[in-house]
């Protein structure tokens, strides 16, 4: 993410950074993902992307996570909300694989204009400005892009990561909700969240759990821990991700 708002933490957000898998993700875990990619990277030719997990960018558990899941289950249709580390992945992947195309949406300008000559340019990636705007799910307010592609486009997508807009304390990001069945293949989709530590991310996973439920949706899920923590909702064919 570009924009970096500061929201104060809720105290179960901080608690939840000082667990007990929070603290050996960051001591341990981290550094053994980063080693992992960068071999990785090698093997398959990517070594001359440059990265940079730190701050408030994609960590490398994140990074990780993504390269995995494009490697392992090669994505057709890619949508990633907010941009950055893990664009350079993502675009990468989309311009060598022939059948993939990616949508990216970014509500800040300045980051969207200085991201922009660092990700992999293809006819199959679209990388939208998109500045937010005030709108609800269920009763809750909350702020997502403008753009309607969502809404009006007829298209699912097999990866979804969802690193933007920026975070709320309570109910952060929940806008890909309102989506939520109908951009994704109920038989074959993976939703990766990042941040999910924090109680805002954590509210939105289970109102999307609550969707997949409530649609008789079947649903894996599984967690990662770095020096921030995501997660994964998965259909069950994509089960072999959980693992390490």
């Amino acid at each position: 993410m570009g924009k970096i708002k500061q929201v104060k933490p809720h105290i179960r957000t901080m608690l939840n950074h000082i667990s007990f898998r929070m603290l050996y993700g960051r001591i341990v875990k981290e550094h053994q993902y980063l080693s992992s990619l960068h071999y990785n990277l090698r093997v398959i030719g990517w070594d001359d992307i440059t990265f940079f997990p730190d701050g408030f960018a994609a960590n490398a558990s994140l990074l990780y996570l993504l390269f995995k899941i494009l490697q392992k289950t090669k994505p057709k249709t890619i949508l990633e909300l907010g941009s950055g580390q893990s664009t350079k992945f993502t675009t990468r992947y989309v311009k060598e694989d022939e059948r993939s195309e990616i949508t990216i949406l970014e509500d800040c300008e300045e980051w969207y204009e200085k991201t922009k000559p660092d990700i992999f340019t293809s006819k199959k990636s679209r990388y939208i400005c998109s500045p937010l705007e005030q709108t609800k799910f269920g009763k809750r307010k909350c702020f997502w892009y403008s753009t309607k592609i969502l809404a009006e486009e007829d298209k699912t997508y097999d990866l979804i990561l969802v690193d933007g807009p920026f975070g709320a304390r309570r109910n952060s990001r929940i806008g890909i909700a309102n989506f939520i069945p109908k951009i994704i293949d109920e038989k074959n989709f993976i939703i990766a969240f990042d941040d999910a530590a924090r109680i805002g991310e954590q509210d939105t996973i289970k109102a999307i759990k609550k969707i997949f439920r409530k649609n008789s949706i079947e649903f894996v899920e599984f967690h990662v821990y770095g020096s921030k923590k995501q997660t994964c909702l998965i259909s069950p064919n994509y089960s072999f991700l959980g693992t390490n």
